[in-house]
């Protein structure tokens, strides 16, 4: 279990650290295969002293972390934030708005021309906003 755990706050600081500037959504998506390995590797065998998927629990924080931004389902996540039933409980909302930051800087940098395209505006529209609901949320649950 220990080596699970290790294996996925590693993971997780390597997403967060301050050096990783900017992510893709098609590097959340390789990086998704990768935990999709470690979490095969959790379910692989049986282990002495652990029930069925104990040790997939080490990994819960970082799967649902990428499902949230792999499927974007940024509404679900704003309107159950806080509810002990939602889908995403184990997202921190700082997390995911260090990882959207990170998203947002890609898409403005990487194509100057972006925001001549009306989908490049509307998907930095759409991060903007997330952002800010974010920043709300943040600073609601912090006073």
């Amino acid at each position: 279990m220990s080596a699970c755990k290790h294996l996925s706050t590693s993971l997780m600081q390597l997403l967060l650290e301050a050096e990783v500037r900017q992510l893709t959504l098609g590097a959340l998506q390789q990086f998704n295969l990768d935990v999709e390995e470690c979490e095969q590797f959790a379910r692989s065998g049986p282990v002495p002293g652990f029930q069925g998927d104990t040790l997939q629990l080490a990994f819960i924080d970082l799967r649902q972390l990428l499902d949230l931004f792999i499927q974007w389902d940024w509404s679900t996540y704003l309107a159950d934030y806080g509810q002990p039933t939602c889908k995403y409980l184990r997202v921190n909302p700082t997390t995911a708005l260090i990882l959207l930051e990170k998203m947002k800087d890609t898409s403005r940098k990487n194509n100057v021309f972006a925001q001549f395209r009306k989908n490049e505006r509307d998907k930095q529209k759409l991060i903007d906003t997330v952002a800010k609901q974010l920043r709300s949320l943040i600073n609601s649950h912090h006073l």
